[in-house]
């Protein structure tokens, strides 16, 4: 039947709308991800660390670089999921279909060196196999060669497509025992399947429903080939040049892309912000959502984003006019940290740490090179790997949520390495775990005496956002969420250097530390903390004394085009940030990345210290205040309140000076956000000191307090307004 003209054009409109900038974007030819399959028919998870194989003309294979199995082969499109391309929660991006060439079941890919398939990971399902290891992949051109080790054997392998048929390739090394590789195990996958193969090197083998292939031992190396298809002779690919695929080659992200900076011409606030104008509009159609970068010298940063890129921008030394944008590699798994160390690039997914190696110097990545990846994942959409920060010693150090379930509430189940923050030695070689009990940190900060902090999200026993704080040597450390103690079975909890209520920070990032020397109108020394969610940046300002480490922070007067994720100081004082727009965050636009600078002639007016005293607290500002506007008690607002921790989602406010106990208790059973009870804090008097820069205020019962609030209008001498809130937390002895 012929649709009436106007339908036909009614319908279209509806077909161009279907298709989403995920269709489009150019992944490049290997996409690491966690991807769900279909085995004899059921979907499944089909590869937790696993790497999609674009082979051309449409066909695909899923490589499980966890096991080294082959999971399928078989061509068409994928099933789009996964947060970071379609927005849902708990789906995941899904390969094959029932037409599969070949699947295997999830187990090995390839026999221990006792000829067994049986899983004997300390935790069945999750982690690399005990025999084998995934070393990484080289790209050449689009044609992509995996390394990995099976029994102390290397093995490069390249698949390819060609006339219906796909082959396996393969280099052995030395193989001081046979080995044995799994091909196909569908019911009935060799008997009445149709699948056809045809070996070179190695001998095929039938046990039940399975298909192995035999690789006999040997010395040297060893050429090995395997061809299938269906209904058909298999029609081998050509051998390939392991030498040549493996020394660099062709490069596939040859344009580079030029943008022109805004610099701000605003002289007379304290700081500047300027934007580095983001590669949007690429050949690619490469969604730019940066979540890491890093210095690779004072002209070029590298750049990471959510989608698996990494990018290097040129031209940040000169006047912005063109920045050069170059794409230098793809397919990574939600790259959230990086980290250059002697010059290499070092990228933090969720799968691994991997090292980025330019071969034959072109400017695009040819050795994907693990670094490292012990870390043990779930397919669960929220445990992200954030940031990837370094300490003085060369350990590299990422924070890790928990796997929270779709809506926030609670956790899936539970692995050794959910809620924690990793250190991991300057080789790559040793994992540690240093902090337990995270939900969803956001970043990780490494001070500049070897602190490690983290944020923090409110949720299952996290009452609010915080900022959590352990120093150098006082590690493991336990920062709350019960769920993801770990080990630390009798650990107290460590409380937060600060608490954070929802209107200042609902969801927190990373930390930074204004370095020696740096002209940022911010004495060396001092931590910056990033809010995703508010797209600020806080100064952080500690508290001597009751032997906990506790603080207060105050916004810098700096608005941003997006959230604050990363941030970094260059080498000429500026600091660099770079962050995007997910969910929970009030970033007005999808991304950005941009410079802070402090402007010389204007001074900041922000609080530079507070202090605790046993009748209130001290707050000192760098320039000198009008005395009589200081010592007006009405000059100042007060607030303070506790929250709850416990197993609801966040927590309510309650009252300090008249503490409701059945209120609390009842925190404990049922959530309490509802419940807002705020103390209004008198200020009995306000003194200014002789030097005329700090304001001493005597509180009504001055007592510790989970959020105490401190609102301050005042004015310098000269009489420019000065005024906003310090948010600090005291802790008791």
């Amino acid at each position: 039947m012929k649709l009436p003209i106007v339908f036909i054009a009614l319908l279209a409109p509806l077909a161009i709308a279907k298709e989403k900038w995920f269709h489009k974007m150019d992944l490049g030819p290997a996409w690491m991800n966690t991807f769900g399959d279909y085995f004899e028919g059921k979907k499944r998870v089909g590869a937790i660390k696993g790497i999609s194989l674009d082979l051309g003309d449409g066909w695909r294979a899923l490589f499980d670089t966890e096991t080294l199995r082959l999971v399928t082969f078989y061509k068409g499109s994928v099933e789009w999921g996964g947060t970071p391309w379609t927005g849902a929660h708990g789906t995941l991006v899904t390969h094959g279909n029932k037409d599969a060439l070949l699947s295997t079941a999830t187990g090995y890919g390839w026999a221990d060196a006792e000829g067994s398939f049986e899983d004997r990971r300390e935790i069945k399902g999750y982690g690399d196999m005990p025999h084998g290891d995934f070393t990484g992949h080289y790209r050449h051109g689009r044609t992509i060669t995996l390394s990995y080790t099976v029994n102390g054997t290397e093995v490069l392998e390249t698949l390819a497509a060609k006339d219906g048929s796909v082959t396996r390739s393969f280099r052995f090394g030395t193989r001081k025992e046979a080995l044995t590789l799994l091909l196909a195990d569908e019911k009935a996958a060799v008997a009445e399947s149709g699948l056809r193969h045809l070996a070179q090197g190695m001998e095929v083998v039938v046990e039940g429903n399975r298909l192995l292939a035999k690789v006999p031992k040997g010395d040297g190396e060893l050429f090995a080939q395997l061809a299938f298809a269906r209904g058909g002779d298999p029609v081998p690919a050509d051998k390939p040049d392991f030498k040549a695929l493996t020394s660099g080659g062709p490069g596939i992200w040859t344009e580079t892309v030029t943008t022109t900076g805004e610099i701000s011409g605003d002289t007379k606030k304290p700081y500047a912000t300027d934007a580095i104008t983001l590669p949007v509009n690429n050949p690619w159609g490469a969604n730019i959502r940066f979540g890491g970068f890093d210095f690779i010298d004072e002209n070029t940063a590298a750049v990471s984003s959510w989608n698996g890129d990494v990018w290097t921008v040129s031209g940040l030394a000169g006047d912005w006019k063109e920045l050069k944008w170059r794409r230098i590699a793809s397919g990574l798994f939600e790259t959230l940290g990086l980290q250059v160390v002697g010059g290499i690039i070092h990228v933090n997914g969720r799968d691994q740490i991997t090292q980025l190696i330019d071969l034959d110097g072109d400017g695009e990545t040819d050795y994907y090179k693990v670094f490292n990846r012990d870390v043990l994942i779930s397919p669960n959409f929220h445990e992200f790997a954030f940031d990837l920060q370094t300490d003085k010693e060369g350990n590299f150090y990422f924070s890790k949520g928990g796997p929270v379930k779709g809506g926030g509430r609670n956790f899936d189940p539970i692995l050794p390495h959910h809620g924690i923050v990793a250190k991991i030695s300057p080789d790559g070689k040793k994992f540690e775990v240093i902090a337990t009990g995270l939900r969803a940190p956001g970043g990780v900060g490494v001070g500049p005496n070897g602190e490690i902090t983290t944020g923090e999200n409110e949720g299952t026993w996290q009452p609010c956002c915080k900022v959590n704080f352990v120093k150098a040597g006082d590690t493991p450390a336990f920062f709350g969420t019960e769920q993801t103690r770990q080990s630390l079975t009798d650990a107290p909890y460590t409380a937060p250097l600060v608490y954070l209520p929802m209107d200042v920070d609902n969801s927190g990032a990373s930390q930074v530390w204004v370095p020696e020397n740096a002209k940022f109108g911010l004495m060396a020394g001092e931590m910056l903390h990033l809010s995703y969610g508010k797209s600020s940046i806080y100064r952080v300002l500690p508290v001597e004394g009751n032997g906990k480490p506790q603080a207060g922070v105050v916004k810098l007067p700096i608005q941003l085009r997006s959230s604050a994720m990363r941030a970094r100081f260059h080498p000429d004082s500026s600091l660099y940030v770079i962050g995007f727009r997910g969910w929970q965050t009030n970033a007005a636009s999808e991304g950005a990345f941009q410079r802070v600078r402090h402007i010389a002639e204007v001074a900041p007016t922000l609080p530079e210290k507070l202090g605790y005293t046993e009748k209130g607290v001290t707050l000192t500002f760098p320039v000198k205040l009008d005395a009589e506007l200081v010592e007006d008690a009405a000059s100042y607002s007060v607030q303070r309140w506790d929250y709850v921790r416990g197993p609801q989602y966040g927590s309510g406010e309650f009252s300090v000076d008249a503490p409701d106990t059945a209120a609390r208790e009842k925190a404990l059973a049922a959530e309490s956000k509802k419940h807002r009870n705020r103390d209004t804090v008198k200020v009995e008097s306000a003194k200014l000191s002789d030097d005329g820069k700090t304001v001493e205020l005597v509180l009504e019962g001055m007592k510790p307090a989970m959020s105490l609030k401190i609102g301050y209008d005042l004015e310098d001498e000269d009489g420019e307004v000065i005024n906003g809130d310090v948010h600090s937390t005291i802790h008791g002895k």
